[in-house]
């Protein structure tokens, strides 16, 4: 590591320290950050006894000679890019989509962007059990949603309102 990464480590973790050993607010911040680290282990721990159960009782369907829940189940076998995926199925996507990725970061172009975006897209499909179709939609419902607000804030001013309904008052002194 050369002197300046290591100057821009060692500042980074002497400011993070001074942040939580701060006397004035440093035992606060120090106790929302266990109460944070303490939420996210039980959400994972959660998570984890879900995915169990599910392939839990997916072993017994599939003990029962039904193959379909292999993939999800016969919906999700008639059309697999429309999302709606089972737990057990969305956290071997998701770790599949995650060591695709880190594969193509040991490869040469072009085959690193390829297996890159395809890894990125299989463990965003995971993480978030959206569809294809929900996923290319986005782009026009936030351009809608940033029209419209934007619509609302211009008739707002028009009108004379501050947003939440009432006249703004004058304030008395210089205006910048």
């Amino acid at each position: 590591m050369n002197r300046a990464a290591a100057l821009m480590v060692g500042a980074g973790l002497g400011a993070g320290v001074m942040y939580l050993l701060d006397p004035d607010l440093g035992r606060r911040r120090r106790a929302i950050a266990r109460d944070k680290a303490v939420r996210l282990a039980h959400e994972t721990r959660d998570a984890a006894e879900v995915v169990a159960r599910d392939m839990e009782n997916r072993a017994q369907g599939l003990a029962s000679g039904d193959l379909s829940v292999l993939a999800g189940g016969r919906h999700a076998l008639e059309n697999p890019l429309r999302g709606s995926w089972s737990p057990s199925a969305r956290a071997l996507m998701t770790a599949f989509g995650g060591g695709l990725f880190l594969y193509g970061l040991t490869r040469n172009a072009p085959t690193a962007c390829i297996l890159g975006c395809v890894g990125v897209a299989l463990a965003v499909e995971g993480i978030t059990n959206a569809g294809i179709d929900d996923i290319t939609a986005l782009p026009r419902k936030v351009t809608e949603f940033a029209t419209d607000a934007a619509a609302g804030l211009a008739f707002d001013e028009r009108r004379g309102h501050n947003g939440r309904g009432e006249r703004p008052t004058q304030q008395s002194g210089a205006r910048f």
